[in-house]
């Protein structure tokens, strides 16, 4: 749907991660619409599971998403690294992840997204 870049935002001098809607999906209405709600409601998300968006829009003509930048691994590239985890490491990665789906549950949003590679 789009790529994800670790950009520096020049006016709050801070670094973050800036998802670029791929162009095909942009200039879908329909598409645009459920973008510009879904981020007015994940912003409305106040978690610690949850990134914080910092800003949504539009840039000639690209949609965006300015969100915290998390420095890390994704879990996707931490089990092809470590190899299976264990039981105990695996439930609370499992409850966290709930526990942010939860809260954006809460606010009537649904992440659409939900895989290794995302948390």
């Amino acid at each position: 749907m789009g790529l994800v870049y670790r950009a520096r935002d020049e006016r709050l001098k801070r670094w973050v991660a800036l998802k670029v809607i791929a162009p095909e999906f942009a200039w879908e209405e329909s598409f645009r619409e459920r973008f510009e709600r879904e981020c007015r409601l994940a912003a409305a998300v106040d978690h610690p599971n949850v990134i914080p968006i910092y800003e949504a829009g539009e840039a000639d003509g690209r949609l965006f998403l300015a969100m915290r930048l998390v420095e890390g691994t994704d879990l996707r590239t931490l089990i092809v690294s470590e190899g299976r985890l264990t039981p105990p490491r695996a439930v609370r990665i499992v409850a966290q992840v709930a526990a942010g789906l939860d809260a954006a549950h809460e606010r009537g949003l649904i992440h659409r997204d939900v895989k290794p590679q995302n948390v």
